[in-house]
């Protein structure tokens, strides 16, 4: 009689999401350290539209699949927090850009990740209008670096009439708020995505990283003029902690700079310790490995057009372009500092 599979069934996603879950806390997302600052919260310009106490003037839209599967999205805590803003839950069919870019509405927000509130920060730049930042999502990496917890520290904002500056990166004309990939990360995504609706999302990037690591090659790129061959490329907006490649903090989000990490490629036999090395978060501790501060890049792909990542979303980009900083170009709404 054939044994019953059941049990090893459910017990190999358990133990996959188990160990994504340690993976990303250990390798992914270091704990930010207690004593790290935040920006600093300032009244928004007198004379100026802004939105009431209560919340009008103001349209918040909330992706309802970001984050968690097993935690509501925070439609009813905004409802009841600013009771006279429009909250809108978005639906299939809803286009996100239309909805922030209604002229009849001082400041503008997103309730999801950091892919949902990249977009949103674009639109509000763009229009020059505060953006209020709902942490919803699953790593909240913008929020976090701003102090923003939770759904009621946006309300608080929102109802302080205070918000910070902050700089924007940019390849182009699109801009990303966290950082930008380039390497064999943007073939771990693209997996990602695929598998996590079967999955789970930490699940499906462990597998992601274990199918797609040992595939890539080194991109033949030159930065800034000069000739190199890269595995790994992360452009951080801003300065990043700790040193090292698993950046997972900042203390300001205007120093106008980019953090640029660099994992060089090497001959064919350095695969195995590189992919090793990654998966174990020691990427830095290869002699391969280089950190700069710059104010801009230039990156010209000799293989031609490319696969990139921003802040967490993958895109085709050209075969050459620069990474820039639009200083200072975000207002982002945040509660007063103590």
């Amino acid at each position: 009689m054939a044994s019953d599979s059941r049990p090893l069934r459910i017990a190999l996603p358990v133990a996959a999401a188990l160990l994504g879950t340690w993976w990303v806390r250990r390798v992914i997302l270091p704990a930010r350290p207690d004593d790290a600052g935040t920006p600093h919260a300032r009244q928004l310009p007198r004379g100026e539209p802004r939105p009431t106490t209560d919340g009008a003037g103001v349209r918040i839209v909330v992706n309802p699949t970001s984050g968690p599967a097993r935690v509501e999205p925070p439609t009813a805590v905004l409802r009841e927090g600013l009771p006279a803003a429009d909250i809108h839950e978005m639906s299939e069919g809803d286009d996100l850009e239309a909805l922030l870019r209604d002229p009849a509405f001082v400041a503008i927000g997103a309730a999801g990740g950091d892919g949902t509130l990249a977009a949103a920060a674009a639109i509000a730049a763009d229009r020059d209008v505060p953006l209020v930042a709902v942490p919803a999502g699953t790593l909240n990496h913008l929020a976090r670096d701003l102090g923003l917890d939770s759904a009621e520290d946006a309300v608080a904002a929102v109802r302080a009439g205070t918000a910070a500056s902050i700089d924007l990166g940019m390849i182009g004309d699109r801009c990303f708020v966290n950082t930008l990939t380039f390497g064999g990360y943007s073939a771990v995504v693209d997996r990602r995505e695929q598998l996590e609706a079967r999955m789970g999302k930490w699940p499906a990037l462990v597998v992601a990283l274990v199918r797609e690591l040992p595939r890539i090659e080194p991109l033949r790129l030159r930065l800034d003029g000069e000739r190199v061959d890269v595995w790994l490329g992360w452009v951080g907006n801003c300065r990043y902690g700790p040193p090292g490649l698993a950046p997972a903090w900042r203390e300001e989000l205007d120093d106008g700079l980019l953090d640029v990490r660099l994992v060089h490629g090497g001959p064919r036999h350095a695969r195995t310790r590189f992919v090793l090395a990654a998966l174990m978060g020691r990427l830095s501790a290869l002699s391969v490995y280089s950190e700069q501060l710059v104010e801009s890049l230039e990156v010209e792909c000799l293989d031609g057009p490319q696969r990139l990542a921003a802040d967490g979303e993958t895109f085709d980009a050209p075969a050459a372009f620069t990474v820039a900083k639009r200083r200072r170009a975000l207002r982002v709404a945040l509660p007063p500092n103590e």
